[in-house]
């Protein structure tokens, strides 16, 4: 017999061993997926490793098998295996937590608790006196069979949270059984499809003889003889062109001249016929450049990283696309990493044009369906390239030739759950295990990346300059004191009113831009002072014009907009702050025949409403395109002429050492958007801090300048990339307990920098910026340390030590290696 050690998706960092029945033996292999009893309940696991004899023998209690093996072959590869180790413990996490990242939500079991009734009539009737609720629940299920407890709670009239317990008891009593089930999050999908069931000559005859008097059934043999090279065709598509009906392909399948069969399909989350097929186009010099480049190290098998600093419109995409088809000349894969936001149709288009069938797209707003096919697409080899999201630096491609990722700079490659990796590093270590490239494009690097090329360990390659020799936008920047004193209340500048009016009359495109969302960040009575707080989280809760509700923007929360002061009663409300909802009201206002589009995550939240609307600025059926970062990002309209930054200032004096670059950064990227062809673009920026050194570098597209002053700072404070840093969460209901807990972890780091780590430095522990979320206080420590090894080492000691403390309190401790937000 033999074992497997299992690892699950737990915060401990352990495996466990199980024997494997010998029915399973042949195909429970290391990566396959399994399901086994743990602990009250049944899980599902990933063999880590096979084993002749248990870790320890001699163990006086029997080792459970494992229940099941859902793989025939192994999902996870050896070197997929390898990264998620390394992910656990570079961050900290357990390995099982790393491999629940590698397998997409889709491919994963969904577990089903099914109530079966095992009492008697008699002991029915005996609780009916004094136990309502029991006896109610038995009765459904004497006359509803097996049910699921949702579909239990609606019979009964009562939340399925509130049934748990009695159900329990239930059990207990062993008046009912609960059975668990485990069936796959996605099925597979089939097809109809028909072809014809003779060769053609007999299939003219019988035209021709039998069936002069069915048009209908001679309509669809002749468009399957002419469509012959096709075949099999979808019977969707058969019947809708030839306008018949499913009736009259079954009178034909009877006759036996036409075949159906049942054929899988594989769901794609984009729709071909719209796409364009594009050739490699002619580069320009600096083009030639990084293309030369890079194609050497693929040429010479080298794993290397380069840095492509390219400003918004040098073509970083068409560089993109010529070295992914020199890899894919090598018969190897690519991975193409872009920010979330960025995956919009219009990039998805620009590969899919050039690679076509070869591509699987992997991220979250696909449907589990198109989740599931797009990653056994990858799984089974048949698309050599990846276009994703963060999680799909885990994408299984058998022979990886090239990782690239675009937009490097962005924070949303860092998880914010455990394991909280970032997509950019662990890629880079994948590029080790697979002996690959790398390549990092960006207008605006990240302060690590760009120290990183300085000091050798990345190469540095420049694309200064647009394609066509197209200038950069002149950038006008504009103090809104100014205005104020001008008494120009407006959220509109003069400059930016002209500006917008002038494109307006010439039919060109506007974007304006403000990060947050909503009407009014917040409502505040001038009577008491009293600001609307939300009542589970520390922070503003925001207007929402549209539903006329106040909404949380971190906990969801949501309730009426007041009338009055819940405080002291006054009607002296008023809503302060903007937020993109009021910015669209305002445009239409100023501009009432503009044609105005919002484009945030309130208007978008329905499927393929992000698409709808870039298609319509495409289409020049949109004047004015309102929106938040999304909108900062990855698009291409050449009739784009004004980009007008309503308020820059709303990131810079946040309570973190990333402000000034998270800012530089988005007003370069939203500043990208104007002049993209060979009309002129303007970018018109509102600030109440014009001689910030982050505004100043971003009118002057100098991110060079913005480098050098921000790094002093950084060196100055010894923030990275001067040393290595981790942050410790400490978050709970109670307040006191949080704030000793926090200076309980602060002690044991103490003794451990005393005792072995004189080079780690700690800070705090005090409150976050955001002190209270979800009804959870929230304390935080910085550790600092030149060695990233003695960092982990630190915090992991830290760990074991208090380990007993921490299983009997309902505090949580969240560790976050290479931190990229103090909030």
């Amino acid at each position: 017999m033999k074992f497997a050690q299992v690892a699950f998706p737990i915060p401990e960092d352990i495996t466990f061993t199980y024997s494997i029945p010998n029915h399973f033996a042949p195909i429970a292999q290391i990566g396959c997926r399994v399901l086994a009893s743990f602990g009250n309940s049944v899980r599902e696991g990933v063999i880590v490793n096979l084993r002749d004899k248990p870790e320890i023998e001699n163990l006086d209690f029997k080792i459970k098998a494992i229940t099941d093996c859902l793989d025939e072959k192994p999902v996870f590869t050896d070197s997929i295996l390898k990264l998620t180790s390394w992910v656990s413990k570079y961050y900290l996490s357990s390995w099982g937590e790393a491999l629940k990242c590698a397998a997409p939500a889709a491919i994963r079991t969904k577990q089903r608790q099914t109530i079966h009734l095992v009492a008697t009539k008699d002991e029915i009737e005996e609780l009916k006196t004094r136990a309502k609720l029991q006896a109610q629940i038995l009765i459904v299920l004497s006359n509803n069979g097996d049910l699921t407890i949702n579909q239990l709670a609606k019979h009964v009239k009562k939340p399925s949270s509130s049934l748990r317990s009695v159900l329990a008891l239930l059990q207990k009593k062993r008046l009912i059984d609960i059975h668990i089930n485990f069936r796959p999050s996605s099925q597979k999908k089939y097809g109809t499809f028909a072809t014809l069931a003779k060769p053609i000559p007999e299939i003219k005859k019988e035209i021709t003889s039998t069936l002069q008097r069915a048009p209908k059934q001679a309509e669809i043999l002749h468009f399957l003889i002419s469509n012959y090279n096709r075949l099999p065709i979808s019977s969707v598509e058969l019947l809708k062109t030839t306008n018949t009906s499913s009736a009259t392909l079954q009178a034909l399948k009877k006759k036996n001249l036409v075949e159906l069969q049942s054929i899988e399909l594989t769901r794609t989350p984009w729709n071909s016929k719209h796409i364009e097929k594009t050739t490699p186009l002619s580069l320009n010099p600096d083009q030639t450049n990084a293309v030369a480049k890079i194609h050497h190290a693929i040429e010479a098998n080298l794993s290397q990283t380069f840095l492509l600093h390219g400003v918004t419109g040098s073509g970083k995409t068409e560089v993109y696309l010529q070295i992914i088809a020199t890899v894919l000349s090598q018969k190897k894969g690519a991975i193409i990493l872009i920010p979330e936001i960025s995956l919009t149709p219009q990039t998805i288009s620009r590969f899919v044009g050039r690679f076509g069938t070869k591509i699987a797209v992997l991220h979250s707003r696909l449907s589990d369906g198109e989740r599931h096919d797009q990653w056994q697409k990858v799984h089974s080899g048949k698309a050599p390239i990846v276009i994703g999201a963060r999680s799909a630096i885990f994408a299984p491609i058998p022979s990886l030739g090239l990782i690239i990722i675009d937009e490097e700079h962005e924070t949303s490659y860092k998880q914010d759950s455990s394991p909280r990796y970032h997509a950019r590093d662990v890629a880079i270590q994948r590029a080790k295990l697979e002996n690959c490239i790398v390549v990092l494009g960006t207008a605006t690097p990240s302060l690590e990346s760009f120290y990183h090329a300085e000091q050798g360990k990345y190469h540095l390659i420049s694309m200064p300059s647009r394609i066509g020799n197209r200038k950069m936008p002149k950038v006008e920047i504009i103090d809104m004191r100014e205005e104020l004193k001008s008494k120009n209340r407006s959220i509109f500048s003069r400059s930016l009113l002209s500006g917008i009016m002038e494109r307006l009359a010439k039919n060109e495109q506007t974007i304006l831009f403000l990060n947050r969302r909503g009407y009014s960040s917040y409502v505040f009575c001038r009577n008491c002072g009293h600001v609307e707080k939300c009542e589970v989280c520390s922070v503003s809760m925001t207007y929402h014009f549209s539903k006329q509700r106040m909404i949380c923007h971190h906990c969801g929360s949501e309730k009426s907009a007041p009338r009055s002061c819940p405080s002291c009663t006054s009607e002296n409300i008023r809503y302060f702050g903007l937020g993109t909802e009021r910015v669209e009201q305002e445009t239409l206002r100023a501009f009432p025949k503009a044609k105005v589009q919002r484009m945030d995550t309130d208007s978008t939240s329905q499927k393929n409403a992000h698409q709808t609307i870039l298609n319509q600025f495409k289409n020049q059926e949109i004047d004015i395109l309102v929106g938040t970062q999304m909108i900062a990002k990855g698009l291409d309209f050449p009739n784009v002429t004004l980009v007008g930054v309503i308020i820059a200032d709303t990131a810079l004096n946040l309570p973190d050492f990333r402000a000034s670059e998270r800012s530089f950064n988005l007003l370069t990227q939203v500043a990208g958007r104007s002049g993209r062809s060979n009309l002129e673009g303007e970018v018109i920026v509102q600030t109440y801090m014009p001689d910030h050194y982050g505004i100043q570098a971003a009118k002057n597209h100098d991110y060079t300048g913005f480098y050098n002053q921000e790094i002093m700072f950084r060196e100055a404070l010894n923030y990275p990339p001067f040393n290595y840093a981790a942050t410790i969460l400490v978050r709970g209901a109670d307040e006191e307990e949080v704030i000793n807990t926090a200076y309980n972890l602060r002690n044991a780091l103490d003794l451990i920098q005393a005792d072995r780590f004189p080079n780690v430095e700690v800070r705090g522990p005090v409150a976050a910026p955001l002190s209270k979320i979800k009804a959870k206080y929230r304390w935080h420590l910085l550790v600092k340390c030149d060695s990233s090894d003695d960092l982990r080492e630190t915090i992991h000691i830290m760990n074991q030590s208090t380990r007993a403390t921490s299983k009997t309190t309902k505090i949580e401790k969240i560790v976050d290696i290479d931190p990229i937000s103090m909030l």
